[in-house]
């Protein structure tokens, strides 16, 4: 099924668009950037903009790969199968094509040659490993990191952690911001310019480095809201658990929408502790991030949770009313190909 937008499908933007040839040329090959362009924009079907998320996602081979649901499917890989196949999953992690520092982990193959459409520059690949595809293997690094506010009002990592499926502490230092920073929110982070500056902060280029090599093919990159820590790093990686997409409110979705369980609720609810709220956190926070993963995997928690007193407290649009339910788990998926999974980003107007 192709894309469709404010139009219609893509023959029936042709002839919105051009009517006096549009009967003449369908191929989007043989169309000016500009048409295409105008079509792309103009796509507003969450099912549609799904698609094209994912279709211009470097690593969407790698995903396509992890998405299958088969035979010899462990646990941990059935973690990164939900995580990867949830409705959000394309919007968050979808990186931006206009730099070229970003890198991509544990990912098959050379590097990239050629950019996948034609409105996106080469991006600067690192890739690590020829090994075979593995969905067998097991081995899990969760991440999280402190950040920043920076003049262009993006985010850059200010503080990186990581620990092992064991809770050992494998990496824990300071980055060096690459922009100008604004707001170094000291309140979490407990730095500022003068500490960062006299920590001798490591550069986010020899970061990447590190995780690279923490992050070889197959290892599962565990972490909670982990798209907002990969964009911060500038690196993108196949083979994730995102517990902020693992796990849900334990309500009727007649309700509507609800923001994701935060962390500390997680933590409260499912492991029966707080996160401690000391300066510099990362690291209590990578832990709880892996905790989460392994109370799944080897003690079969629910990943349906209770609504926090705060949220009980508002009664908004009748909250309270409504007789809460648990969330009916989705159908299992076949071994068919996502729909989402086309030869190129082309294919699917």
């Amino acid at each position: 099924m192709g894309l469709s937008g404010e139009h219609g499908t893509w023959n029936e933007f042709l002839k919105f668009y051009d009517p006096r040839s549009a009967d003449i040329c369908f191929d989007p090959n043989s169309r000016p950037d500009p048409a295409l362009i105008q079509f792309l924009t103009s796509i507003n079907k969450k099912d549609d903009s799904r698609k094209l998320a994912l279709l211009l996602n470097p690593s969407r081979p790698q995903v396509c790969d992890y998405s299958y649901k088969y035979p010899n499917e462990t646990a941990e890989q059935r973690l990164v199968r939900k995580t990867l196949t949830h409705d959000e999953y394309p919007f968050d992690f979808l990186i931006p094509y206009n730099s070229k520092d970003w890198v991509l982990t544990g990912i098959i193959g050379s590097p990239l040659r050629v950019p996948i459409s034609r409105f996106a520059p080469i991006i600067s690949y690192s890739f690590r490993s020829g090994k075979p595809f593995d969905i067998t293997k097991t081995e899990m690094i969760a991440v999280c990191c402190e950040k920043v506010l920076c003049l262009d009002n993006t985010e850059a990592a200010v503080r990186v952690a990581a620990v092992d499926r064991n809770l050992k502490v494998i990496l824990d230092v300071l980055v060096e911001p690459n922009q100008p920073v604004i707001n170094y929110r000291t309140s979490i982070t407990g730095l500022d310019s003068r500490v960062l500056h006299l920590s001798n902060a490591t550069p986010l280029s020899d970061i990447q480095e590190k995780l690279l090599g923490l992050l070889p093919t197959g290892t599962i990159m565990v972490g909670h809201l982990l798209n907002k820590d990969l964009k911060a790093l500038k690196m993108d990686h196949a083979r994730v658990i995102d517990t902020s997409l693992l796990f849900k409110y334990d309500i009727s979705p007649c309700i509507g929408k609800l923001p994701r369980p935060s962390l500390d609720h997680l933590c409260k609810s499912v492991l029966g502790y707080e996160i401690p709220k000391s300066r510099g956190r990362c690291v209590h926070e990578a832990v709880a991030s892996m905790k989460l993963v392994l109370a799944i995997l080897e003690h079969g928690a629910h990943t349906s949770v209770p609504l926090p007193d705060e949220m009980l407290k508002t009664d908004v649009s009748g909250l309270l009313s409504m007789k809460k339910n648990v969330l009916s788990k989705r159908p299992m998926r076949n071994n068919a190909s996502p729909p989402w999974c086309k030869p190129s980003w082309k294919s699917a107007l």
